[in-house]
């Protein structure tokens, strides 16, 4: 009887143990990558990130009732990271692209983008996008704008860097002729930071949505779909996009 007594009680601890280690798991904070190249989307501040990619994932967190710290990556590594379940989400302005969507998986889009060129403000020879041919164009490594420019710009010599501040620096610096890249992005520089210093050539090179990345088969997903789609209800992605874009 006593054996019996010591074996139940055992037993009972082991699953007791086990629960705990399930809600453990399920509590753990997430590993967010995103990039963190400067405003709108994403940026560091001080002591903590911000930007309209981060918000938005933040309020999403708080809906789904869980924490997170957010991994600072190079764009070209995020779904590399995704695919070895290095971490568990993105938010980096995920162009949701069927070649992507193959080895990785998206929520719900929560915004459009798409790509534009910017050029120097003195550059006479480029006003349309069809003037980009053969001409030598700077963007960010690993994004969809190598793709866009390799495939539909005809001649175009690619220079591809490390991120989309450094592919500024660049044109400013004269070693590229122009710059494609997220059209937000690029027309807040036009308006702010590279006012009097670059022109944008319209329209726009392309329109997508944008996703929050997510790793194959992940079990946030219908958790993260039902929280975009309140926060679309209830205003707050209109919210956070005329916070970090204006009007």
């Amino acid at each position: 009887m006593k054996r019996r007594l010591v074996v139940n009680m055992g037993f009972a601890c082991l699953l007791s143990f086990a629960s705990i280690c399930g809600a453990g798991a399920q509590t753990a904070d997430l590993i967010v990558g995103s990039t963190v190249s400067g405003p709108p989307f994403a940026y560091r501040d001080g002591g903590t990130y911000t930007g309209f990619d981060i918000d938005v994932w933040d309020q999403v967190a708080k809906g789904i009732g869980r924490t997170y710290r957010i991994q600072p990556m190079e764009f070209a590594s995020l779904i590399p990271a995704l695919q070895t379940r290095n971490i568990d989400v993105v938010t980096a302005q995920l162009f949701i692209r069927p070649e992507r969507q193959q080895v990785i998986d998206f929520s719900d889009p929560y915004y459009q983008s798409g790509l534009l060129a910017v050029v120097k403000i003195n550059n006479e020879t480029i006003n349309t996008p069809a003037d980009l041919a053969g001409k030598v164009i700077g963007t960010e490594t690993g994004t969809v704008a190598v793709d866009f420019v390799k495939k539909n710009i005809t001649n175009a010599k690619i220079e591809q860097l490390s991120d989309i501040n450094s592919a500024l620096l660049a044109l400013d610096a004269g070693r590229t002729d122009a710059v494609v890249y997220d059209a937000p992005k690029l027309n807040i520089y036009a308006a702010k930071a590279g006012k009097g210093k670059v022109k944008v050539i319209g329209p726009k090179l392309y329109n997508v949505d944008v996703g929050l990345g997510l790793q194959k088969g992940s079990d946030l997903a219908p958790a993260i779909n039902k929280q975009l789609a309140a926060m679309k209800a209830d205003g707050r992605i209109e919210a956070l996009k005329k916070k970090w874009f204006g009007e």
